[in-house]
Parts: C-alpha cells; sequence; structure tokens
C-alpha cells in the first residue's frame, strides 16, 4: 500500500471506523447486470442513428408498412439521447467509487487518477478521431454528390461535416473542448458527451478535496474551490448533467449504507418494480414533450434509484440459463461498448452517402431494407470490436505501461 498523498489531508481512523465515503461492492452478479444495461445503451444509440439514417422519418411511412412492428421499431430505436444519461448514472457510480476507496485506504493520487483516466478515454479517443476524420475526408472525396456532408445533419445536430475538419478543431476535441470552445471533430456527433465526461471527472474529485480539506487547511480549501469553480465555468451549461453523474456518485454510497435485508426481499422486489416504472414512465414522458417528468435529470435520477437496487445484487451469477447468456453477452459487449460509441457514426454516414444502389435514398421499412439494416449494423459493431481489440482491450496494459514510465508500477 502506498502511503497517502502529501497533496491532502488523511482520511481520520474515525471517519473510517464510521464507513465514511465506503461505496458499495458490486457483485458479479450486479456488475454484469449494470453491464447489460450498459450494452443495450450502446447498442440503442447506434441503432438510433441508424435508423435515422437509413430509414424515411416516421411521417413519410407508406400506409401499408405502417404496422406495429415498424411502430416498434422506431419507438425503441428513438432512445439515444437517453441511453447517454444511464451512461452518466453509470458512469458515477463507478468512477466515484474508485475514488471513494482511494480515499479510504490512503493511496489517493492525482497522478494516479490522471494516468487512470487518461489512458481509459485516450485510447479510444485517439483511433477514434482519426478514423472518424478518415471516413469523413474518404466521403467528402468521392460520395457527397448528394451534399450529405456539406449541410446540417439534421436531426443529428447542426454542424456541417466537411466544415469542421481542421487540424484545430482536432486538437480541441482532443483536449475535450468540443461543444463549449472548438466544434465536433466531423461527422462524429457522439462525441459531445465525452465533453461532459472529462470535466465530470475532474470536477467530482475536486469537490470531494474541498469538502475534506475545509475545515482544517483554508488555504487547501481555496485552492481546490478555485479549480473546481473553473471546471465548472468550462462546463457551462453541460454542469446540469452533473447533477446526474452525481445521482449514480450517490447511489455508490447509499447502496451501502441502505441495502435491502435478505430476511425483506418482498420489500427489495417492489422497490425494484416502482423505480424501473417511474423510469419507464420518464423515458416515455422524453418523447412526448412531458414537461419536467421527461426531462434528462428526471431520467438520470429515476434511473439512479432503480439503480440503488440492482447495485445490491448478491451473488456470482443470476439463475437462469438465459439470465446466464445475458450477462455472458453483457461481459462481451460492454468490454467494446465505449469504442461502439465512438467509432460507429463516421462509417455509417459513409456507407449512407456511398450512393450505392442500397443506399442512394432513405428507406421504407419492408422486410428487405430491415435486413440490410441487420447486415450494416452488424458489420459497424464487428468494426468496432475489431479495432477495440487493438485499443480499448489493451487498457490494463497500456495503464501498466505508464505506470511503470512514472516509476510507481503496475497497480
Amino acid at each position: 500500500m502506498r502511503p497517502p498523498s502529501r497533496h491532502l489531508p488523511p482520511i481520520t481512523p474515525h471517519m473510517a471506523d464510521r464507513n465514511f465515503i465506503r461505496p458499495v461492492d458490486l457483485s458479479p452478479a450486479a456488475s454484469g447486470t449494470l453491464d447489460l444495461i450498459r450494452s443495450l445503451a450502446a447498442l440503442a444509440v447506434m441503432l438510433g442513428h441508424a435508423r435515422g439514417l437509413f430509414f424515411v422519418d416516421y411521417g413519410h411511412i407508406a400506409p401499408a408498412l405502417t404496422t406495429i412492428p415498424v411502430k416498434l421499431l422506431y419507438f425503441l430505436t428513438g432512445f439515444g439521447h437517453q441511453s447517454v444519461m444511464v451512461f452518466f448514472v453509470l458512469s458515477g457510480l463507478l468512477i466515484s467509487s474508485s475514488i471513494f476507496r482511494n480515499f479510504n485506504r490512503q493511496t489517493w493520487s492525482w497522478r494516479n487518477y490522471a494516468v487512470d483516466r487518461c489512458v481509459r478515454l485516450y485510447l479510444v479517443l485517439l483511433p477514434g478521431l482519426l478514423l472518424g476524420a478518415f471516413w469523413d475526408h474518404l466521403g467528402i472525396r468521392f460520395f457527397n454528390a448528394n451534399g450529405l456532408y456539406s449541410a446540417p445533419l439534421v436531426p443529428f445536430g447542426d454542424g456541417i461535416p466537411d466544415r469542421q475538419l481542421a487540424a484545430s478543431i482536432f486538437l480541441g476535441n482532443l483536449a475535450f473542448l468540443q461543444t463549449r470552445f472548438t466544434p465536433i471533430l466531423g461527422s462524429n456527433g457522439p462525441l459531445w458527451s465525452l465533453f461532459n465526461e472529462f470535466w465530470y471527472y475532474a470536477l467530482f474529485p475536486l469537490l470531494l478535496c474541498a469538502v475534506l480539506s475545509a475545515r482544517r487547511r483554508s488555504a487547501k480549501f481555496m485552492a481546490y474551490a478555485a479549480m473546481a469553480a473553473f471546471v465548472a465555468w468550462i462546463l457551462n451549461e453541460a454542469l446540469s448533467g452533473f447533477l446526474i453523474w452525481v445521482a449514480g456518485a450517490c447511489v455508490g454510497l447509499t447502496a451501502r449504507q441502505y441495502p435491502f435485508p435478505e430476511t425483506r426481499k418482498l420489500r427489495a422486489r417492489i422497490y425494484a418494480a416502482c423505480t424501473l416504472a417511474l423510469t419507464v414512465i420518464c423515458l416515455l414522458a422524453s418523447r412526448e414533450n412531458g414537461g419536467w417528468l421527461g426531462s434528462d435529470l428526471a431520467i438520470g435520477i429515476s434511473f439512479a434509484l432503480l439503480v440503488h437496487r440492482l447495485a445490491q445484487l448478491r451473488g456470482s451469477k443470476l439463475s437462469g440459463s438465459t439470465a446466464e447468456f445475458g450477462l455472458r453477452f453483457a461481459r462481451t459487449f460492454a468490454s467494446f461498448s465505449y469504442s461502439l460509441y465512438v467509432l460507429h457514426f463516421p462509417l455509417l454516414l459513409l456507407i449512407r452517402a456511398s450512393q450505392l444502389p442500397f443506399a442512394a435514398t432513405r428507406w421504407q421499412p419492408d422486410s428487405t431494407h430491415l435486413l440490410l439494416l441487420c447486415a450494416i449494423t452488424g458489420g459497424v459493431t464487428v468494426y468496432a470490436f475489431a479495432v477495440a481489440q487493438v485499443t480499448e482491450r489493451r487498457t490494463s496494459d497500456v495503464r501498466a505501461w505508464v505506470y511503470r514510465q512514472f516509476g510507481s508500477g503496475a497497480r
């Protein structure tokens, strides 16, 4: 165990005895369930973009094709933005739990935290930016006869891809300044949420350090508070999403401090059912302009309440062959879900712009084109998985290598 960082006051034994900021320990069943949710959220983002690029809008569907399955398809592929709120809650839970554990063990280090987060983010972001720019340049050079790269990508944002490929924009995205100080690189609209994530990662420990140093060392408190205020200024309007991220962080504490006893399984099931129903209601309201109930904050808080129960699941696995298969799928898919999120859109847009016979115009949702959509999204998923084998999958190895360069050794 490393000695306490010189830069922060250690957590006192009295605080540790009272389980001060101790997060829940996720069981394999809980971790697998959250992985499954993360995988489904990543799929929802990609499928939403694919349906929007390749199929006509709902109001232009031929009357003969307006069937219940088609309505269900359009409905289920309309939760891409809401899925990002799910990511924020899960990120808040997992990242804050790591922070809390290091504080409690008195092993917190800003350097180690920066290494952990930067390796995780950049190992996917850097190739994602390069590959996205490559696909966009290819599309602009050879497949822009229909002007897809020269006009706003409605309804995916108001950016114009062929005006957003400058080196300065690339560097701005590399520094996580997109949407605030620089446009998103090319067509890769999903990168907007990485700006939020990166600065949430910085803001949360700064606020925590400010709280822990408030009473004893006013100079440190002022320094941390000033840095937190600066990060909050950078976030600007995106600061509202930090409340959703913090809701996930709170779950890590409440799930440990207020567990459901094993003797109260019925109460736990009722709570899970109610919070699941609340989350579904908020998701539905978000599609119908349901005011505050359909807002990002309502979705994030309702989902965080559900995760409070899911984080308390116990056991090495869930019972039932279907559940076991689902968890195996979740572990595999979650291992490259970040790569899928960062990589999918520029390639989907290139296929859409290719002017091949099957992609010349947006389709009606008939059976032939539904099969084509499955083939395209399956191919993009395989592409993301292949890239992840040399990037995201190597996160632990690269992190260990960086630690060795600092002389810290692998953790």
